[in-house]
This record gives C-alpha cells, sequence and structure tokens, in this order.
C-alpha cells in the first residue's frame, strides 16, 4: 500500500486545466503537507477531469490526475475515482472536495464505495451565503438549496475571509470549530512595480467580462463620470462571455479612443499594464477573496469597489482611503469627488510588505487543516 494520501476531487477539471500557477499552488501544497504530516508521510493526489479522453493519465504518478471528462455527475466521477483508488492501491485518508456541489456528491458516493468513511473537507471558495450571490441567476439558487445539504455534514469547510465564513455559519447553521480560513496563495512579483506618483487618468476593469460580474454597472459608472469628466480613459485586462456587447456598450457611452483593450494578459504583461492604470474598479456583486483587488494595492494603485466580504477583508488590512467602497446611489458629484481622490491617494508599500508575509502562510495553513483532520480519526 502507498503512503497515507489526502484526495482532492475535482470532477469539473477547473484544476486541470487552471494553468501552470494552479498545477504550481497545489505542488505547494503537497510541499506544506508533507512538512506538516512528516511522521505519516502524507502524500497529496489530485483526480481531476480532461476535456479530452486522450488527455487522461489514470495510473500515471503525477500530482494532478485527469481520470475522467469534465462532468456534473458525480457518481460516475466517483465511480471512476474509485477504480483508480484501487488500481493504485491509494491508502486515502481524507476527501477534499473543491466545492460543495459535483465535488462534494463525488466525495460523498466515493465514501460508500470504500471500505471505511472517509472525513470529507470542503472548500468554498465564493461567498455562497450572501444573498447577492443567490440572486445573480436560477443555477446559483439551485446551488444555494444543495449548499444546504452538503455544508452540514462536511467534517471541515475551508474558507478564504473571515467574513465569507462569518456569512456561512450564519446562513447554514455550521459550527464555528468546522471552519478553517485559508485564503488562495496567489504568485506575487519579487520586484514591485514602480508607479508615478501622478498616476494616469483612468479607471482599470480586470477579470472575467460576464454580466455577473458587475460589468453593466461599470458602464454606468462611466456614463456618469463622463458627465463631468470627460478626458479620462477606460482601460479593460481580460476576457469572457460578454466581451463584445461589453466593448459595444462602453462604445456608446465615450468615444472610442479613450477605451484601452489589453485582452487576456499573462502574469508578466499584466505586472507593466498597472502603470496605464490609475484606479482599479471592482463592480463584482459579490467577492469573497478578491484577487486583483489585492494585486491592485500591490501595484500601487487604489481600489473603488462595492461593499462585499472580500473588500470588507480589504479594507481591514490596508490604511484608510487606499480601499473606497463604491455606491451608484450616490449622487454624481460625489462620485466625481471620490475618484479625483483617488487618482490622488498613494498606496503605501505596508500593505504590500504585510501581504507577501501573510500570503507565504497560506499553503500551510491549508495543509495543517488537513492534517488536524486525518489526526482527529486516529
Amino acid at each position: 500500500m502507498s503512503y497515507p494520501s489526502v484526495l482532492i476531487l475535482d470532477p469539473r477539471g477547473n484544476i486541470a486545466v487552471g494553468g501552470k500557477d494552479v498545477i504550481a499552488r497545489h505542488e505547494n501544497y503537497a510541499k506544506e503537507l508533507h512538512t506538516q504530516g512528516k511522521t505519516s508521510r502524507l502524500d497529496l493526489k489530485v483526480l481531476s477531469a480532461a476535456v479530452s479522453a486522450k488527455n487522461f493519465n489514470t495510473g500515471k504518478n503525477e500530482r494532478v490526475i485527469t481520470i475522467s471528462e469534465p462532468t456534473f455527475n458525480s457518481y460516475m466521477f466517483a465511480k471512476k475515482a474509485y477504480k483508480f483508488i484501487k488500481i493504485n492501491n491509494l491508502n486515502v485518508k481524507l476527501l477534499v472536495a473543491g466545492d460543495p456541489w459535483e465535488s462534494y456528491w463525488s466525495a460523498y458516493f466515493l465514501n460508500r464505495f470504500l471500505d471505511k468513511k472517509i472525513r470529507i473537507q470542503i472548500q468554498v471558495h465564493g461567498d455562497i451565503a450572501d444573498p447577492r450571490w443567490r440572486r445573480i441567476n436560477l443555477r446559483n439558487r439551485i446551488r444555494f438549496s444543495l449548499a444546504k445539504f452538503s455544508l452540514p455534514k462536511a467534517s471541515s469547510i475551508r474558507t478564504v475571509t473571515k467574513y465569507q465564513a462569518e456569512n456561512l455559519i450564519n446562513s447554514f447553521d455550521i459550527k464555528r470549530e468546522k471552519i478553517v480560513v485559508a485564503p488562495v496563495p496567489i504568485t506575487v512579483a519579487s520586484k514591485s512595480v514602480l508607479l508615478k506618483s501622478e498616476r494616469l487618468k483612468s479607471i482599470g476593469l480586470i477579470g472575467r467580462i460576464h454580466q455577473d460580474r458587475g460589468i453593466w454597472e461599470f458602464t454606468k459608472l462611466v456614463s456618469i463620470l463622463n458627465l463631468s469628466i470627460n478626458d479620462f480613459k477606460v482601460v479593460v485586462i481580460g476576457d469572457g462571455p460578454s466581451k463584445d456587447k461589453f466593448l459595444l456598450k462602453l462604445q456608446s457611452v465615450i468615444p472610442k479612443n479613450r477605451i484601452i483593450y489589453l485582452g487576456q494578459l499573462p502574469e508578466n504583461e499584466l505586472r507593466k499594464a498597472w502603470k496605464k492604470i490609475g484606479v482599479l474598479v471592482s463592480m463584482a456583486p459579490v467577492e469573497s477573496y478578491g484577487r486583483v483587488i489585492r494585486e491592485s494595492l500591490i501595484a500601487g494603485v487604489p481600489v473603488w469597489a462595492t461593499s462585499s466580504a472580500g473588500v470588507k477583508d480589504l479594507i481591514d488590512n490596508c490604511k484608510k482611503g487606499e480601499v473606497k467602497l463604491l455606491d451608484l446611489s450616490k449622487s454624481d458629484t460625489s462620485l466625481d469627488k471620490e475618484f479625483n481622490a483617488l487618482l490622488k491617494t498613494k498606496v503605501s508599500s505596508d500593505f504590500s510588505k504585510k501581504f507577501v508575509k501573510e500570503n507565504n502562510t497560506y499553503a500551510a495553513k491549508l495543509a495543517n487543516s488537513w492534517v488536524n483532520i486525518i489526526n482527529i480519526t486516529k
């Protein structure tokens, strides 16, 4: 029998197709797990999904192993996971579900197939307990109902901020001791971006261009600001299903020559692009953590964002004025003043120093939670 393992289940294939950054993150988790559980030599494996059967690597000794096509069929994914475990004689000590839905039910069914019941940790990355999340679409409302069944059954629940954790506790009647707060580690540039004291008069939007990210509210903000400030530029970085409609809408609000669309950028190019942005705007109705808004402060760019768990957590960890809450119900004059104030705001390097230090502990926190759950079962 192989070394005892922590097994992450990812039936939708988010990890396998997540790119080098995601794979590297899980390698780091494995390294920390080995360190935390050195007496038992714990190993980490990820059973994920690939878009083509040609990419399956069942049986290979790799960290992220694709055993299926991306699927919502938790039962069938569990059967394939069980087959993999048996063929490779894995000694599974903990199941980690990447979400409270397909991944959890895959873990649930897998437990039924195995000889003994194994504890399950559910990872919750989105702020699913925020009522605004449920109102985004019908799918979210269905998923919220499903989470009512799965979350209370978990042995542990991983969240990414304390505010997200509080929302889960209040909405799902979860015991506080089940919660572990461990943000997702992000890659931070070894050298900070050196920005000029006077930043460009522009607002930036970075991330997935989709209606559930507040993109239409963003165009409304641009329209309001344009009434009195008609020389600022709009920088858009990212891609998504609503990209074309969004860019057309922007062009109906301000001239095309004031819109800078850079598309999806790799990390090294994104670091350079911060120099084009005066203020980062985030109008996502729900944000559990907010990777980009944190990267913005690291780059020295202040943030203007709608209230969310992630934004409130960020405000707790930065200096006053570096992050402002954005409320479109305010008067046009108030919004103009806030924009101009943010353009003049200098972001202290204190946030970056503190963030880098804490960011280096996140993988260890998550690995430690796995070891603790396993030790409880002994």
